[in-house]
């Protein structure tokens, strides 16, 4: 009686500069060569000179996998691997610690740049572009939905970003990596959001701010988060927002 030998291929993944993860085929024909891709979202929130600035970095990819014997890509995973808090710098510094943070290993050439583009990030949005630096430009309205305006602006609803990153959490789409420094205070950040309905039946999402700056890490998590769903041709998945983390 013969058997029949279930083969399970071995993936050998190779990871490209420009952020394309393949499986090694050793030219064999038999092995399919699948393309995935490991890319980083680089999001800001910027304060005045007295105030925090902050920036986290969020790991997204889709690897090639053996599922069944099959080599495919596998499920799209997000990960904040990143979380740091800076103040009292210029906006020259400011530009240098995004550019180098956006360039260094493991986000170098393959790596993403939003920031909010309110207030004073019209100015960095201003000095990132006159160095060629491509990035985009969030600018937080009151609205419930988002559109691009132009090459590198994006107006985006406060409350519409906010719906999205609770939705990401609760579906297990983005998740914190283990032992991230400063994920305490990025939860604090979010926990300080408050829901209020207005007379006419609109939403109106505020934040208290305390003494020390908080709520700026919270902010860059909810344009990276925004930024991974929406802004990257090809990846954006529209989904119903719904719930609360």
């Amino acid at each position: 009686m013969s058997e029949t030998l279930n083969y399970e291929p071995e993936l050998n993944l190779v990871y490209l500069p420009d952020g394309e993860v393949v499986n090694e085929t050793n030219q064999d024909p038999a092995i399919p060569r699948i393309s995935g891709y490991q890319r980083y979202w680089v999001a800001a929130d910027l304060g005045q000179a007295n105030d925090f600035s902050a920036v986290v970095v969020i790991k997204d990819q889709a690897l090639p996998i053996v599922d069944d014997g099959k080599i495919i890509v596998g499920p799209r995973e997000r990960t904040v691997v990143y979380a740091d808090r800076f103040r009292g710098v210029s906006y020259v510094d400011v530009v240098d610690h995004l550019v180098r943070l956006r360039n260094a290993p493991p986000f170098g050439g393959k790596s993403e740049l939003a920031i909010d583009g309110t207030s004073i990030g019209r100015v960095v949005s201003d000095m990132l572009w006159d160095q060629g630096v491509d990035h985009k430009a969030v600018q937080m309205t009151g609205g419930q939905d988002w559109s691009k305006k132009g090459s590198r602006y994006v107006n985006a609803g406060k409350t519409f970003m906010i719906e999205n990153l609770a939705v990401l959490f609760a579906s297990g789409d983005l998740k914190f990596a283990p032992e991230l420094p400063l994920r305490d205070e990025i939860e604090a950040d979010l926990a300080s959001f408050a829901t209020t309905t207005t007379a006419a039946g609109n939403q109106i999402i505020s934040q208290s701010r305390s003494v020390g700056g908080h709520g700026d890490l919270g902010i860059a998590l909810i344009l990276g988060g925004f930024a991974s769903q929406y802004l990257q041709a090809g990846l954006a998945v529209q989904q119903t927002l719904r719930g609360w983390w």
